[in-house]
């Protein structure tokens, strides 16, 4: 009997003994590359954070992360997307480099990509995201989704009456109540290339012929098509109907055939100040928790394994990302979009 419970003791400490090294392996291998940018960041004590984020947002996440890392002073330069490139461009034409790390918007993150002004890292928390939403190159992951969705006014349109597919817009009966927004081009050049150019462009001429009504960003378009002033809205954020729906809000969303999503490029930025709290802050933004976060601010994090509230806003559907290198193509795809949905307005 003795002899039993000796060779089970033996055979248990010899179990614990393994698995502590194989535990002790994967802790030290993860922690020595955020060891090396720790000792780094200590001696550089501040990053600088370029995003378009609201300004609430922004600070949740970089208080949170001062209580991970308080040797870090973080310092947010938070401006709409249009301005946060151009002002980024702006210093690098003369030669000032001030950002560490930069949340673009969009296809701005391929032209600021082109300017060689995203550095290339790739962090141990980008394994968990897929190919759809980082840069094969390596200088960005997305840090949150948008779903472009159909959106409806439910004391206006019945559910079963709810159009499912971009085609079943034509109907007559739509004419005068579809409202989109007036400067969403990434997504207009995206439909593009999802129908094929030709197709694509005769399906938006036909629209523009229904009398939609342009707004200024999906927020405001929706707000309106819960208060009435039009029963559809074509191409807007699920996330903020959601929102609006908590409120009890008479406003609801649907799929399309296809749902086109955007992306938000974060990077490390070229020539950054201080690079090791950059690549940390990065990683934090990427992690389990950093994307939880957002989702509890109501936004749709690009990490598979954190799914947003409500799970419906992504599952099931047929997500198509957005191709940042329509950025190549921005004076068309804005000529275009003019052409078909202002002149004469």
């Amino acid at each position: 009997m003795k002899a039993s419970v000796f060779a089970r003791a033996t055979f248990l400490g010899a179990v614990f003994t393994l698995l502590s090294g194989l535990i002790v392996f994967s802790v030290w291998g993860q922690s020595e590359h955020t060891k090396r940018l720790i000792e780094g960041a200590k001696k550089e004590g501040k990053l600088i954070w370029y995003t378009a984020l609201n300004i609430n947002d922004a600070t949740m996440l970089t208080k949170r992360f001062e209580q991970l890392y308080p040797f870090i002073k973080t310092e947010s330069l938070r401006l709409g997307g249009r301005e946060l490139v151009t002002k980024i461009l702006m210093e690098a034409n003369t030669r000032v480099f001030r950002a560490d790390v930069i949340e673009a918007v969009s296809i701005d993150g391929h032209i600021l990509k082109k300017r060689g002004l995203l550095e290339k890292y790739i962090s141990p928390e980008a394994s968990a995201y897929p190919a759809s939403v980082k840069d094969a190159d390596g200088t960005w992951t997305s840090f949150f989704i948008n779903t472009h969705v159909l959106v409806y006014n439910t004391t206006m349109v019945k559910k079963e009456e709810v159009p499912r597919t971009y085609e079943e817009l034509i109907n007559p009966k739509w004419k005068g109540k579809i409202i989109i927004r007036d400067d969403d081009f990434p997504t207009f050049g995206m439909m593009l290339r999802v129908m094929g150019k030709d197709k694509g462009l005769n399906f938006m001429r036909r629209l523009a012929a229904q009398g939609v009504e342009l707004r200024s960003g999906s927020t405001l378009a929706i707000q309106d098509i819960s208060a009435g002033a039009a029963p559809l809205g074509m191409n807007l954020y699920g996330t903020r109907v959601e929102e609006l729906k908590k409120k009890q809000a008479p406003v609801d969303w649907t799929p399309m055939e296809f749902v086109l999503v955007s992306i938000e490029p974060l990077s490390v930025a070229a020539k950054a100040p201080n690079p090791n709290a950059a690549r940390l802050f990065v990683d934090f933004l990427l992690s389990k928790e950093g994307q939880g976060m957002m989702r509890d601010r109501s936004r749709i994090p690009s990490r598979p394994d954190v799914p947003p509230d409500p799970p419906q806003l992504t599952q099931g559907l047929k997500l198509i990302s957005t191709d940042l290198s329509l950025a190549d193509e921005a004076d068309q795809v804005a000529k275009d979009y003019y052409e078909i949905f202002r002149i004469g307005k």
